[in-house]
């Protein structure tokens, strides 16, 4: 967009650019704002418990699965953006906190297990059974242990995609620093 400012000169031009891109932007914020945690949870909460257990195993280990390889480094600069993005879904839900504190340390806890912090190491696929025994203190409540596996996947994909969107914005910003040092 700042090429099109520096570029030319038409007016109603930058106006249509700039309207577009509030638009493209907008739409997105709309979308986020869709995610409904009530609605996840209980879908999750509808399902028998052997079920629910499978559900949260599957998600667990699949957002597990591709943050395997990732580094400290990496964590360290998307961290602030994803607790934005589960501070908004916090706010959204009401006596929640015990769920989000012991969701954030069991999700930090493990992740970092299966990344291999501090020479600690964890396999995949984690067990919930394990989950349910060793990681979670008495301050949640026994109905809010789903709630709380829906908070770690949560939190797992939003490591994901800030990692995902921070490597597509660096490839860009490189791309657009080759074409301005090559003009």
């Amino acid at each position: 967009m700042k090429n099109i400012i520096k570029e030319k000169k038409d007016v109603k031009e930058v106006a249509r650019v700039i309207s577009n891109t509030m638009e493209r932007d907008l739409t997105k914020v709309q979308e986020v704002l869709d995610l409904d945690l009530d609605e996840l949870i209980q879908i999750v909460n509808r399902l028998d418990k052997s079920e629910r257990d499978q559900v949260c195993s599957i998600l667990i280990n699949q957002e597990l699965g591709k943050l395997k390889s990732l580094t400290m480094e990496q964590f360290k600069e998307v961290s602030r953006d994803v607790d934005e993005i589960t501070d908004y879904y916090a706010s959204k839900k009401e006596e929640f906190d015990a769920v989000i504190e012991e969701g954030d340390t069991v999700a930090n806890d493990i992740l970092f297990k299966v990344i291999g912090k501090n020479g600690r190491k964890l396999s995949l696929p984690i067990d919930i059974s394990i989950i349910k025994k060793y990681c979670f203190s008495t301050e949640l409540k026994e109905e809010q242990f789903y709630d709380a596996l829906i908070w770690i996947v949560l939190r797992y994909v939003a490591i994901s995609r800030c990692i995902s969107w921070n490597n597509w914005l660096k490839k860009y910003e490189n791309n657009k620093a080759l074409e301005n040092s090559s003009n």
